[in-house]
């Protein structure tokens, strides 16, 4: 494979995101519980149908982003966004839980192909173009903002045009989401894989081995991290699929969705924009404090609070899911290899579609028997439990290693350290 040139590598970096961009342009997404509901899914069958796709999921999730450091990341992004693009066509014509279940498989087994593959090439190009001693290169730790960032905005222009497309029609809104799933296939094509290691094909067990080891015996700072993107996820997921009917119960008009669904996005775009300069800024103890508190708070409101109070606490659950997102993630990619660094993606990921994909089933039943408002002070419940378990020994992990003079929290020091540093302070952290 020959050497990308510099102008190659700057196309792949905003490649990557144009289609960061179209794979999350879900135009239903504001609607999507009521546009199942018009097909024929109850609430409750709603949540199992998210747990099917959390299992399809979790079931392709390692191997997706092992193939990916074997085979090359632009092989498995290909194949992963054709499937994107089958799934969504699929809801031109599903009806009922099993044809819904053929959709979420597809984008299931789509998004898992991509899931840690696309972080991890624009990860590497950006370490690339750093390399490069000619012209502007991107600053450090700009790859995982960018791209979250990226996402959001998508979700918020989204969200955006689905209240335009509702005036007319929901399908209007289906055939907008077809187009973006189609055309994000189409962008894969022009990719190019930037220079870098790739696993060994001598022993899988062996690789495998050599990535598990490294994320959860490489340090107390890089475990409790891998393990805290497992988890802490859960607590502003299940928000997400719940404030649509929230807001229904309230009495909000369903032509509203897509504004309140974009304003909140750009919140999380914004948070996620910011995270990593507001870590430098206020350290790591006091952002990791907000992301674990915040949606214990935000679930206390939405079961006591009214409509106002209602929409006005749903930003904190997308505040916390841009800081958090970014930050664990930042801190994570920049304690891994890049010889493996979409199967580490693709583990955290795993973590926690496996935990939504146990505890979804838990939330369907706490629906049924008990209604909104108690599953909501039952999530915070929840959350909190998370926050005292896994993000406070992450907080006091960190601060430990910053006090003998280790790379510490996540995100502490000027930035993402380049892959010889990083294996230098590799057995070191934590």
């Amino acid at each position: 494979m020959s050497t990308p040139t510099r102008r190659q590598l700057e196309k792949n970096y905003q490649r990557i995101l144009a289609l960061a961009f179209f794979q999350v342009f879900l135009v239903l997404m504001p609607v999507i519980v009521l546009f199942f509901e018009s097909r024929g899914l109850t609430l409750p069958e709603i949540f199992l149908l998210q747990a099917w796709f959390a299992t399809v999921v979790l079931i392709m999730e390692a191997p997706s982003g092992y193939l990916a450091d074997l085979l090359g990341r632009k092989r498995v992004i290909v194949t992963g966004t054709f499937f994107l693009g089958a799934g969504q066509s699929v809801l031109l014509f599903a009806e009922g839980f099993w044809q819904l279940a053929l959709f979420e498989s597809c984008l299931g087994l789509g998004l898992s192909l991509m899931s840690g593959a696309d972080l991890a090439l624009l990860y590497d190009t950006e370490i690339a173009l750093k390399g490069d001693s000619q012209g502007s290169a991107p600053r450090p730790r700009k790859a995982v903002r960018r791209l979250f960032t990226t996402r959001n905005v998508s979700e918020a222009l989204a969200a955006a045009t689905c209240s335009v497309l509702m005036i007319w029609s929901m399908e209007a809104a289906v055939y907008a989401q077809v187009a973006g799933g189609w055309i994000a296939f189409l962008l894969t094509f022009g990719l190019v894989e930037p220079p870098g290691n790739r696993l060994s094909r001598d022993s899988h067990l062996r690789n495998i081995g050599t990535v598990l080891r490294h994320l959860l015996m490489n340090g107390s700072v890089l475990r409790l991290t891998f393990l805290a993107m497992s988890v802490w996820a859960l607590t502003t997921m299940f928000a997400v699929w719940l404030l649509q009917k929230h807001w229904q119960q309230l009495g909000i008009g369903i032509v509203h969705y897509g504004w309140l669904w974009a304003a909140l996005t750009f919140v999380s775009a914004a948070a996620g924009r910011y995270a990593l300069s507001l870590e430098d800024r206020l350290g790591s103890t006091a952002m990791l404090v907000f992301v674990g508190i915040g949606p214990v708070l935000g679930y206390l409101g939405l079961g006591t609070l009214g409509v106002l109070g209602g929409v006005l606490t749903s930003v904190v659950f997308f505040a916390c899911r841009g800081f958090g997102h970014v930050v664990l993630s930042d801190a994570l990619n920049k304690r891994v290899p890049s010889e493996f660094r979409a199967t580490a993606n693709s583990f955290a990921s795993l973590g926690f579609r496996a935990a939504f994909a146990l505890t979804a089933p838990l939330v369907a039943a706490a629906l049924n028997l008990w209604g909104m408002e108690t599953t909501f002070l039952l999530l915070g419940g929840m959350s909190l439990v998370i926050f005292a378990t896994l993000v406070v020994p992450l907080i006091g992990a960190a601060n430990r290693a910053q006090e003998v003079g280790k790379p510490g929290g996540p995100g502490v020091g000027s930035g993402a350290r380049s892959e010889t540093t990083q294996r230098a302070h590799a057995t070191q952290e934590g």
